[in-house]
Formats: C-alpha cells, sequence, structure tokens
C-alpha cells in the first residue's frame, strides 16, 4: 500500500478487530492481528518519512487520534486479562497451600496457618 489513506483505514480495521476479540476473550487470533498491525506502523512510519510528514500527518490526525484511543482501550483490556490470569493462578496456588498447611486459632479466635511441619502433624485434643 503506497496510500497513507489505505494504510491508516487497514490499522484502523486491524485495531477493531483486536478490540472484539480482547472484548470476546479471544486471544489466540491476537497473534495475527499483532503481525497486522506491525506492518500496517512499519508502512506509515515509512512512507510518512519518505513523504512530507507535516502535510500528511495533519490531514490524518483525526484518524490517528481514533486509533490511539482504540490502541489505549487495547492496552487496558490486555491488562485486565493478564490480571485476571494472575488473580486465578494466585486463587488456586492458595487452595494448594491451605491443603498443605496445619491450621490453629491465635488468641483472639483468628485462624493462623501455620506451615506443615513434623512436629505440628500430631493431633492433640
Amino acid at each position: 500500500m503506497s496510500n497513507p489513506d489505505e494504510i491508516i483505514k487497514r490499522l484502523k480495521e486491524v485495531v477493531e478487530i483486536e478490540n472484539q476479540h480482547l472484548k470476546n476473550g479471544q486471544f489466540r487470533p491476537l497473534n495475527e492481528t499483532t503481525k497486522i498491525k506491525q506492518a500496517c506502523l512499519s508502512d506509515l512510519t515509512h512512507l510518512m518519512t519518505a513523504t512530507n510528514s507535516s502535510r500528511n500527518a495533519a490531514g490524518q490526525s483525526g484518524s490517528l487520534e481514533t486509533i490511539k484511543s482504540l490502541l489505549k482501550e487495547n492496552e487496558y483490556l490486555m491488562k485486565s486479562a493478564i490480571n485476571t490470569v494472575k488473580s486465578a493462578y494466585q486463587q488456586i496456588n492458595a487452595i494448594r497451600n491451605r491443603e498443605a498447611k496445619v491450621g490453629a486459632y491465635d488468641r483472639f479466635g483468628k485462624t493462623v496457618n501455620l506451615p506443615d511441619s513434623q512436629g505440628l502433624r500430631k493431633k492433640l485434643v
């Protein structure tokens, strides 16, 4: 593509598709959208530096701002997905660790989890 309008239009379409994938929790297609995004950005950068960039950038500022806004939203969606996975991982580890610990109560009646050790395995009734 040698026309900046075409490249920007394609980039916007790809970012919108990526946005929908993120909102739907479909992460596998993101690898392909990333490659297309990078190619569009590379083409756009090359084209803008080869021609009069100030004239081209001024005419495309509205479209580029829309793309920037979508990219920011995609960033938040990706961070949210990553945090969700981290949270699930921590919960699974907490469940595993709970099974490996011996519990007791402190003087205020709150549960205290002690590490599992040989000396604490004997139940005292």
